[in-house]
């Protein structure tokens, strides 16, 4: 270093050069004059260790090493931004730098630290320090200073935090915003691509969560092997996008429609970003005008799930002025006026809305229905739509996992009165307000039942029990919970008072999987698939229109006097079949391979820009600490003698025994060197 006159590059023994490393170190260079020291990415570099930070990530091969260098460059905008210090295996030094600063000081002796002292003196002087980005060197590890290790660490550490007291807060700080982990992500994306281009879903659902995004993510997890998922909650111009990899883990990127952006070009561009084959959309109701717009002439095929009837109703589950449910009534006369008498669709001419949804039906690549009832219903509003039937799957009914008992249930009394349960989130549709009148009734009448609704009301989220313990409110639940809590609660029977109809019931088949028969209304999917399973019982259209006549059928039910046929349906409903997340995901894989056998080209669409997709992962650039400049000796002085160097290396170690350094350090020094160095502090 001292004796050349140019910029210096250290290159470790240890390490595998790739691609057009040293170019990137260049061009690097030449954007800034004030960049001091440039490191590339590494499978084992500390903070810029590629995939994990501060790992060591093992590199198969050369191929290996070639694919994440190009997938790293490609990635990149690139950003070059600012490190802590740089990492020794791999640096660029600017000679200017070391006109200015010396080299490395000679108090290190043969090495370790030397580089990071170089760095934070540089950092002082108004010098940057930098990643490359775009660039990859692989570092195998450990053998430039082979046993000499456990030697020099403590010793040179002591030196570099006396030096350099902020270091360590500095680098646990940097370590704990991890500002690379956007710039990692966005070539990890690239990554995947190039080893599994070519079938990529964009799954699109609204944020309203609830039984349609927990059959998305089902799927998803029942197929990571076999097809790229991505799932988007589109919510007007801002579409969050995740990105699931095979070990189940998930990135996210928050990508916002520009001013000027059509949405054509905005969907194209998510699609061409992610290398999506098809489109799979579950819910459009967050961003429905931006989908009726793009789709019609994307050129990326796509279909649809009848998770809810919102093509054919604006209400969702037709929902009349009465708010129950109007009977599926076609004419659009009827239907007008309808909508008219219900301020939140009072502006919709329901004639347009069916012909904008019916014009995407005709453009969709498949249409999916999770029950005949669904089907049927979706056929009679949009004639000639051609629908397969897959059954929403389930977990193995016959061994259900149960989990320990959540520490927020609430106690019942000690007593014999059967408990009625509900089950899931329930606002109006489901009969939110029916439940109220149900427990009113039950307490005015003095019937011996008590309701617990394991789930949530639309006014009432949080756990809560009336003072009587007729009604109580359990709260969000996780699905492997429910049959414990289902025990827990004493539950006879699963009442379901909804207002208007579902397309299959997640809830329904996690009852029946519990063993727990189930009393259902008149309609949709719930009757259809009650009505032949001897595993319950569907209610007369005057039971549920009439909550008196309702409780008069649940109290029947749960009594004693019903007990042998409340035995006998709970024995069919442990019995029920259910389709299985495998059956579901083959079905739904079928329908996908046949819509691309039918696909033809389409034009290409212009991807995410590099700068977009960094800052769609929320990139924030990290700024150095700004430090006062402490006495340091020259570069050229001797290597110093530290009086009483021992007692100076236990007090160090002492300071940060509790950081990642500190414990990474206790683990690499040898216990004979810990004993002495505890033995010092005591003296």
């Amino acid at each position: 270093m001292a004796n050349s006159s140019a910029d210096v590059v250290l290159l470790n023994s240890d390490t595998r050069v790739t691609g057009a490393w040293l170019a990137a170190f260049r061009a690097c260079a030449a954007t800034d004059s004030r960049i001091g020291t440039i490191t590339p990415f590494s499978n084992n570099a500390e903070i810029c260790s590629f995939p994990r930070l501060c790992v060591d990530n093992p590199i198969a091969g050369d191929h290996d090493a070639e694919a994440i260098a190009a997938a790293i460059a490609k990635a990149a905008v690139p950003t070059y931004p600012e490190l802590p210090t740089g990492v020794g295996f791999c640096l660029f030094i600017r000679r200017a730098l070391i006109d200015e600063i010396g080299v490395f000081d000679p108090v290190f002796g043969v090495g370790y630290g030397e580089e990071n002292d170089l760095c934070l003196r540089a950092a002082r002087a108004g010098w940057r320090n930098v990643l490359a980005d775009n660039a990859f060197v692989v570092h195998v590890g450990g053998r430039s200073f082979a046993g000499q290790k456990s030697e020099l660490s403590p010793r040179n550490t002591a030196i570099l935090l006396e030096r350099h007291p902020h270091y360590t807060r500095m680098v646990e700080s940097y370590i704990k915003v991890d500002p690379l982990a956007p710039l990692r992500q966005a070539a990890q994306t690239e990554l995947l691509l190039a080893k599994r281009d070519g079938r990529g879903v964009l799954h699109v659902i609204h944020d309203h969560g609830g039984g349609t995004e927990a059959h998305v993510r089902a799927l998803i997890d029942a197929s990571r092997d076999r097809w790229r998922h991505y799932l988007a909650i589109a919510v007007g111009d801002a579409w969050q996008i995740e990105e699931h990899y095979a070990d189940g883990s998930i990135v996210t990127f928050n990508v916002v429609r520009l001013q000027d952006e059509s949405w054509r070009e905005f969907i194209g561009a998510i699609c061409a970003t992610f290398s999506v084959a098809v489109m799979h959309l579950h819910n459009i109701s967050g961003c429905r005008e931006g989908l009726l717009t793009a789709l019609d002439d994307l050129g990326v095929p796509y279909g649809y799930t009848v998770h809810d009837l919102n093509f054919a109703c604006p209400t969702i589950t037709f929902l009349g002025t009465d708010q129950m449910f109007c009977g599926a009534v076609t004419d659009m006369a009827v239907c007008n006026r309808c909508l008219a008498g219900q301020p939140a669709y009072a502006n919709i001419e329901i004639g347009r809305w069916r012909d904008r949804h019916r014009a995407l039906l005709e453009g969709a690549a498949f249409v999916i229905a999770p029950s005949r009832w669904a089907s049927n219903m979706l056929t009679g509003y949009f004639p000639g739509c051609n629908v397969h039937l897959i059954v929403h799957g389930t977990p193995d009914a016959d061994s259900p996992v149960r989990s320990a008992l959540p520490t927020a249930s609430l106690a019942l009394p000690d007593d014999d009165l059967p408990t009625i349960a509900l089950l899931g989130a329930i606002g109006p549709d489901k009969g939110a307000r029916r439940i109220e009148r149900l427990v009113e009734l039950a307490r005015r009448r003095n019937v011996a039942v008590r309701f617990v609704l394991i789930g949530y009301l639309d006014v009432q989220h949080s756990p809560w029990q009336s003072d009587d313990a007729r009604f109580s409110v359990h709260g969000r639940y996780e699905r492997d919970q429910l049959p414990t809590l289902l025990a827990h609660y004493r539950v006879k029977l699963v009442l379901y008072p909804s207002a208007g109809p579902e397309t299959f019931s997640y809830t329904l088949s996690e009852a029946w999987a519990a063993s727990v028969p189930v009393l259902v209304p008149p309609i949709g999917a719930l009757a259809e698939r009650v009505a032949e399973s001897g595993a319950g019982w569907v209610m007369t259209q005057a039971q549920w229109r009439d909550e008196n006549l309702m409780l008069d059928r649940v109290a029947h039910l749960v009594s004693e006097a019903n007990r042998h046929e409340l035995d006998a349906a709970r024995m069919c409903a442990h019995a029920m079949p259910h389709a299985t997340f495998a059956e579901m995901t083959d079905a739904t894989f079928a329908v996908y391979d046949a819509a691309l056998a039918r696909s033809h080209p389409h034009l290409a669409l212009k991807p995410l820009s590099r700068v977009r997709i960094r800052e769609a992962l929320g990139y924030r650039p990290w700024t150095p600490p700004t430090t006062a400049v402490p006495f340091a000796p020259p570069a050229s002085a001797p290597a110093m003698r530290l009086p009483d160097v021992a007692t100076r290396v236990a007090h160090a170690a002492l300071a940060i025994r509790h950081t990642v350094l500190g414990r990474t350090l206790y683990r690499v020094t040898p216990r004979p060197v810990r004993d002495t160095l505890k033995a010092r502090l005591k003296a």
